[in-house]
């Protein structure tokens, strides 16, 4: 599926945590893949918090989470994750996320863009805070400083990257959806790459079976038999 530059459809997942995406899109990922997008995810944090050891390392568990991340991805079919590698928990709204955001916007120059919902998250009030400053920052990113030639020109000057604008955004892990996509052929796929994430997986079985259950709950508004679903947004 070509855009109207001649190439392949690019869409770009940007996340706070390896297992975000997996958990709230990756049948939509597998599914744009298998039409043809060339699909790419963002990870602002390597999730290195992400244990209930006390005694392990914080790089540790980001190696290992990185490791799984890529993993995932292989199971999904998209490309290999683009890591920011910024501290678990920490996520700022601030000039340097930002530029690191629109970094990666002029880069892949998607044209799709999927990020947590920073506004009407799920869980509501209890949205992980990363969640929801990745988000908030991701589009900020993508309008208006992606698209103003003004804004980050060093990244032009000194790494020719492009001011990009983002046409399209899906947000996930959202409490307003209003866009269902229909992952019935690639659900197995979904599980198997969320399954990917071990250390974050206590009990692979139930896992599988809870998101079988949410697919097909989050589906039945649209008379879908599994779905994932977003706020769509028009830049």
């Amino acid at each position: 599926m070509a855009n109207v530059r001649g190439e392949p459809r690019r869409c770009l997942i940007i996340a706070a945590h390896p297992d975000d995406i997996e958990s709230w899109a990756g049948g939509t990922a597998a599914a744009l893949a298998r039409d043809g997008w060339r699909v790419t995810y963002v990870l602002c944090t390597s999730g290195d918090r992400g244990t209930s050891d006390p005694d392990e390392e914080p790089a540790t568990v980001a190696a290992r989470r990185e490791e799984e991340q890529r993993a995932a991805c292989r199971a999904t079919g998209v490309e290999e994750p683009a890591l920011l590698r910024l501290p678990d928990g920490e996520l700022e709204d601030d000039r340097v996320l930002r530029a690191l955001l629109v970094r990666e916007i002029r880069r892949w120059r998607p044209d799709l863009l999927l990020t947590h919902d920073p506004v009407t998250p799920w869980p509501p009030y209890t949205c992980h805070r990363d969640h929801r400053v990745a988000g908030r920052v991701a589009l900020d990113a993508a309008y208006p400083y992606a698209r103003d030639p003004l804004s980050f020109p060093e990244q032009l000057r000194q790494e020719g990257l492009r001011p990009h604008i983002t046409p399209e955004v899906w947000l996930f892990c959202t409490s307003a959806p209003d866009h269902y996509v229909d992952i019935s052929a690639t659900l197995d796929v979904k599980i198997a790459a969320r399954l990917e994430h071990r250390s974050q997986t206590v009990d692979p079985a139930a896992l599988a079976t809870a998101w079988r259950q949410r697919a097909a709950e989050t589906g039945a508004p649209a008379g879908l038999a599994a779905a994932e679903s977003f706020k769509r947004l028009s830049l």
